[in-house]
């Protein structure tokens, strides 16, 4: 079966244009954000028509306005809709969000990031929920307008509710939804959230015809939270059933798009000037990236192997995020400290900490690094070890085996636990001092596997997974015009 021509509908939390209200006009900037630059193949695919959150008063107005856009994504045609919310209901929401899922997801609960109290967060629960029913609204509305293909695509944490929300009142519509961090086993959610309201979030996304996780370990964990919560729920091998509407669950893991990958040579060549061998790391100061872990592992190496101090530097791109949330703000300034301190350990140029967003710089870096260091505690996916496998020819990975990455890039990166600073000091000497010839092969391996599956490989595979999942439906829509979907996607736990 081939899904329905017409324009898809997409829905993010995140928009992928923003815009900047100058001198009574309104100015358009391509947006930010991993789950943005993903998505843009599904635009050169089919004309979208995409819904996300309205955060500003120049948001507003082009909600209001309905402007359209084109050739901001590779030549494809987008409609953008801004979903206006009210004031606290967006708070509500952005904090259910970024703080009880963000924080619960990825497992990092400890002494300076503590779990909100059950009532706290069944209160916040209910503020996510109306702003869910502003999207769902919202994706009603235009699945009415003429031309609109029935095919809708949630995307992420923020909008677990949204495809129950839109199957209340749309019950053919073909739905898919894809999480972009990790579902964690049922232990880990319930140290910080209480079963009533997991079992409500996995009930919203299995009104889906597809649910979609990064890896083969988030369907797993995903399929047993619905087996311990959802007693009317029968669990298949991939797919799972309640009552007469069954849900394909499968891992697809995101990538990244090579041909528009291009680091600067001049810039490339300026940071190879120096003699001295180069880690790089290019992150938000985000807690589950683990920032001052990896400083303490630099500095560690430099402890146990001081012939290495100074042959050897390290340079952070750390970009401040979430400044508002205090968790992040010590974060940040955590690292600072330790950078600070290991400089003045072992001289001056040391370590170098940008704190600045500087997208042709990253990838030059990335390009130059003799070492590139992912520690993440946590992650879904970490589409910085990809673009550096695709830029570097001489990489030598250390990445962190609770990375989603690492799933696939296992065979050519040096594995390490994140917690653990001595081992992470271990396998950056290693990486540091790999010879050439095990380096070169390492990083053939890397760049030939992300090859293989790119973002044009994810986005295909979204809409094959969800044309089967459409044939085999209780509910059918009326006979249309079809589109067909490029061949090249394989129908298997993992898609790459």
């Amino acid at each position: 079966m081939t899904l329905p021509a017409g324009r898809d509908l997409l829905i993010s939390n995140r928009a992928p244009i923003a815009f900047i209200d100058h001198a009574g006009s309104l100015r358009a900037s391509r947006g930010a954000g991993g789950v943005v630059t993903a998505l843009r193949d599904l635009v050169r695919l089919a004309p979208v028509t995409w819904l996300a959150s309205a955060t500003s008063t120049a948001d507003l107005r082009a909600a209001r306005m309905r402007l359209e856009h084109g050739g901001l994504f590779g030549g494809g045609r987008l409609a953008l809709r801004p979903v206006p919310l009210a004031r606290e209901r967006a708070e509500a929401h952005r904090e259910f969000a970024d703080r009880i899922l963000w924080f619960a997801q990825h497992g990092i609960w400890d002494r300076r990031i503590r779990p909100e109290a059950p009532d706290r967060v069944r209160w916040l629960l209910a503020g996510y929920r109306i702003a869910s029913r502003a999207f769902a609204n919202a994706a009603v509305s235009e699945s009415h307008r003429p031309g609109h293909s029935g095919t809708t695509l949630v995307h992420d944490y923020q909008l677990y509710l949204v495809p129950r929300l839109i199957r209340e009142r749309l019950p053919g519509a073909a739905l898919a939804h894809f999480t972009h961090i990790p579902w964690p086993p049922l232990t880990r959610w319930l140290a910080a959230v209480p079963p009533d309201v997991v079992a409500q979030l996995a009930a919203g996304m299995l009104a889906a015809d597809v649910v979609h996780f990064q890896t083969k370990a988030s369907v797993e964990s995903f399929a047993a939270c619905v087996d311990a919560l959802l007693p009317d729920a029968e669990v298949g091998d991939g797919w799972i059933r309640r009552g007469r509407h069954r849900t394909l669950v499968r891992a697809r893991p995101v990538s990244i798009d090579p041909r528009a990958l291009r680091a600067r040579p001049a810039l490339i060549e300026r940071l190879r000037a120096d003699p001295r061998r180069l880690v790089v790391r290019v992150d938000r100061a985000d807690p589950i990236k683990n920032v001052p872990a990896g400083f303490l592992a630099f500095e560690r190496m430099l402890e146990l192997r001081r012939d290495l101090v100074g042959t050897v530097r390290f340079r952070a791109r750390i970009i401040p995020t979430r400044m508002s949330m205090p968790e992040y703000a010590a974060e940040l300034e955590l690292a600072r400290t330790i950078a600070r301190r290991i400089d003045e350990r072992f001289g001056a140029g040391t370590v170098e900490m940008v704190e600045r967003a500087d997208r042709p710089r990253a990838l030059a870096e990335l390009a130059a690094a003799d070492v590139v260091l992912v520690n993440s505690r946590a992650d879904g996916m970490n589409l910085v070890a990809k673009e550096a496998a695709v830029l570097n020819p001489r990489l030598a990975l250390v990445l962190s085996r609770r990375t989603g990455a690492y799933e696939e890039l296992a065979d050519g990166s040096i594995g390490i636990d994140p917690a653990d600073i001595e081992g992470t000091a271990g396998a950056l000497a290693r990486a540091v001092e790999m010879p050439e010839p095990e380096r070169a092969a390492r990083a053939t391996s890397l760049h030939r596997k992300v090859l293989s599956w790119t973002s044009s490989d994810w986005v295909r595979a979204q809409l094959d997974d969800l044309a089967e999942a459409r044939a085999d439906a209780d509910v059918r829509r009326p006979a249309q015009p079809t589109r067909g979907h490029p061949p090249g996607s394989v129908i298997v736990a993992r898609g790459a």
